[in-house]
């Protein structure tokens, strides 16, 4: 397999450090450098990513393709912003196929809509090309999307309490399987970015693991969902963390404090803090 060079920055994050000028907002966008083109994988809620773009002199306006890992707000919210007031010309944009579904959270007796905050039809008016995938795929040299992951660890249940979906005309529980990470090869082993790895991220290794044939993971970064997670499943993930050949772990966004807190404690040799504007070479 034919490997990629290239930096990681977020744009988007729930953290900024230090003085920085950029802002942050609960939600993720990772700007993906590569020698085949520039990528961006997520788009946020929308209120930072043009701006941060700006900060740290990223060109969203020559970005070769848009990844969206599922369709909460907190990760597709920007797209807007990115496909009319930056690019303003067709791109693709790689996605589950549900990215479009009705999906809410029962909150007493309303329904707090929790989807993309836009139709197809109006992103497709703006310049999006959607390239729909449920599998393992390949969406440049040495760049691929991992699809829908099995959940076969007994500990990962997630955060799926109260959470819906409209689907084929009917109301059913929504256990997120659109949400899909990137995995990129590199001469350092396997750069793997999250979105919210809604599947558990032991679930998220061992599917990559399953379909690369590699075990050597340079990088994981983005949102574990952790923080929305039982005591046990936090620390049955952590135990499994550590089996990995893992050389950095970047948790960020869903991880949520306490659990980073924890993952620095028990995972110090390869822990390294999220902010607004982490940059990675790979």
């Amino acid at each position: 397999m034919k490997t990629v060079k290239g930096r990681l920055t977020i744009l988007t994050d729930n953290v900024v450090a230090g003085k920085s000028v950029a802002i942050g907002e609960h939600g993720f966008s990772i700007f993906v450098e590569t020698e085949n083109g520039d990528f961006l994988f997520d788009t946020g809620r929308g209120k930072t990513i043009v701006y941060n773009a700006y900060v740290f002199q990223k060109n969203l306006s020559g970005i070769n393709k848009i990844v969206l890992s599922h369709n909460h707000s907190d990760h597709t919210g920007g797209i807007q912003d990115v496909l009319y007031g930056v690019r303003r010309k067709p791109i693709d944009v790689y996605a589950h196929e549900d990215l479009f579904l009705y999906r809410f959270r029962k909150n007493n007796d309303t329904d707090e809509y929790q989807g993309i905050p836009f139709t197809r039809g109006h992103l497709e008016r703006f310049g999006a090309h959607f390239v729909f995938n449920r599998e393992y795929v390949e969406i440049e040299t040495g760049i691929f999307l991992t699809g829908e992951v099995p959940r076969m660890t007994p500990f990962e249940k997630a955060d799926m309490q109260n959470r819906f979906m409209i689907k084929n005309g009917e109301r059913i529980p929504d256990t997120i399987d659109d949400d899909q990470s990137m995995v990129i090869y590199t001469d350092k082993g396997l750069m793997v970015v999250l979105g919210c790895a809604h599947a558990g991220i032991i679930n998220v290794i061992n599917h990559i693991v399953e379909k690369t044939g590699r075990e050597d993971i340079f990088a994981i970064i983005g949102g574990t969902h952790t923080g929305f997670s039982s005591e046990v499943q936090l620390s049955e993930s952590i135990t499994a963390l550590k089996t990995y050949d893992i050389q950095h772990i970047i948790p960020s966004h869903c991880t949520g404090p306490l659990a980073i807190s924890r993952m620095k404690h028990e995972l110090e040799d390869i822990f390294q803090f999220s902010h607004v504007g982490f940059s990675m070479a790979f």
